[in-house]
């Protein structure tokens, strides 16, 4: 797996040792980020669910002024920190359970979202909602029906690749503010 754009292009980023993580395709990550913009200067970053840390890293390379990496299993974040200091990157790594972790005060301006596709994304997306300040991406198993709205974010776009969906939510301030797509 390579990152595919900005300063970290064509970096390598080694799979996880672990089976019931499911790296984000190629295709599905340059589609995404020519959703979201391939100048991320400026914006923190939180990837939920992180697994490869490959969307975070993409984020990362793109200009994002921070990124924070979540997981809840303690060998994939073995994973990531090996990673992180491989890549020679400055990376913030919470594991635990995202409903304890992603309570309190804190926001990031973008969320990216990739749970496991036997959960429900409406819970993930009300979950992640909570920290979200301006943007929040979801991917999710292809058919799974979305709201039009979740936690004071608005569905701005929807896609489908294959087996994958990729949902875009946009706080209405972000839009007002000039960061919509």
């Amino acid at each position: 797996m390579r990152i595919t754009g900005g300063s970290l292009r064509g970096r390598q980023v080694p799979a996880p040792p672990v089976d019931h993580v499911r790296p984000t395709a190629e295709r599905v990550r340059e589609a995404i980020f020519s959703m979201l913009g391939q100048d991320l200067s400026g914006r923190s970053v939180l990837d939920v669910c992180a697994g490869s840390g490959l969307l975070g890293f993409e984020a990362l390379s793109r200009g994002a002024s921070s990124l924070t990496l979540l997981d809840r299993d303690p060998r994939v974040l073995a994973h990531l920190r090996r990673t992180v200091r491989e890549l020679g990157l400055s990376v913030e790594l919470l594991g635990g359970e995202a409903e304890r972790l992603l309570r309190g005060d804190r926001r990031w301006d973008l969320v990216l979202v990739d749970p496991p596709y036997a959960d429900p994304p409406e819970r993930w997306l009300l979950l992640a909602a909570q920290v979200c300040s301006s943007t929040l991406l979801i991917e999710h198993r292809a058919g799974a029906a979305l709201p039009p709205e979740a936690g004071g974010l608005l569905l701005d776009r929807q896609r489908r690749y294959g087996d994958s969906a990729v949902a875009i939510y946009r706080r209405a301030e972000a839009e007002e503010r000039g960061e919509g797509s």
